[in-house]
């Protein structure tokens, strides 16, 4: 695959940007379709925004996961896991 660039994690992040800055762009056209002082119009902003938000954080969260090998990262979150149930745990004892 020829992306344009030479290294894979530079179209990553330049798509990632791109994405960042076209999605609110295409959400305001979509809602200057909508009839003006529509409730839906201000509704379908916030929550595309929302929706975008999300995409970008998973799209982060799962290159950080790439770069430092998934079963690492699941190893992560395993043990945070575990720290948590043992804390809770803890606490319900003392009570």
């Amino acid at each position: 695959m020829n992306t344009g660039t030479h290294q894979h994690s530079k179209f990553f992040y330049s798509a990632l940007a791109a994405v960042a800055m076209l999605g609110p762009i295409l959400l305001v056209f979509a809602a200057g379709t909508l009839p003006e002082g529509a409730q839906q119009r201000g509704s379908l902003i916030v929550h595309g925004h929302e929706v975008l938000l999300a995409i970008l954080a998973a799209a982060l969260a799962l290159r950080a996961a790439y770069t430092m090998g998934f079963s690492r990262a699941l190893k992560i979150v395993r043990s945070q896991q575990q720290q948590i149930v043992r804390s809770q745990s803890r606490r319900s004892v003392a009570a």
